[in-house]
């Protein structure tokens, strides 16, 4: 009986252990894009981040690269519609958004309170948002097409 007791709390130890190791080792917090009501799917775009186990540095190609390579269909969007960016763990000096108009040049975009709002005009937009948090820094991408 006292054999049995010792295993399962051998046991519990062992998978809170493991379940905290699993948590420190956690990568970049992801965020969540919503516009007019729907969640805009993002990608990973260049970061670094370190954990317990290890530093990772990973450099990407531009976020307009990145959007033709993996074939991401934008997401349909009206004219001057608001997208609002949030994370569970928000970032230490707040949000950046920049809209890519090449592979090499870039517009920074004016948000407030983690929202901004897309064009007026129809086409296609590619965003990149970066964060900075105590264990390193990440950007994501994300297409739109304002219909």
């Amino acid at each position: 009986m006292r054999s049995l007791k010792i295993k399962i709390i051998s046991m519990l130890f062992i998978i809170a252990l493991i379940w905290m190791i699993m948590l420190h080792n956690a990568g970049p917090p992801k965020p969540v894009v919503l516009t007019e009501g729907k969640e805009v799917p993002t990608v990973q775009g260049t970061y670094c981040w370190r954990n317990i186990i290890n530093n990772e540095c990973v450099d990407k190609i531009s976020p307009p690269e990145i959007i033709a390579n993996k074939k991401i269909v934008p997401f349909s969007v009206s004219p001057q519609s608001e997208i609002k960016i949030s994370f569970k763990k928000p970032p230490i000096d707040g949000i950046e958004v920049d809209k890519w108009l090449s592979s090499d040049e870039i517009e920074l975009v004016k948000v407030k309170d983690n929202v901004f709002s897309v064009p007026k005009e129809k086409g296609t937009y590619i965003y990149s948002i970066s964060g900075r948090w105590d264990k390193g820094g990440s950007s994501y991408i994300f297409a739109i097409e304002v219909k």
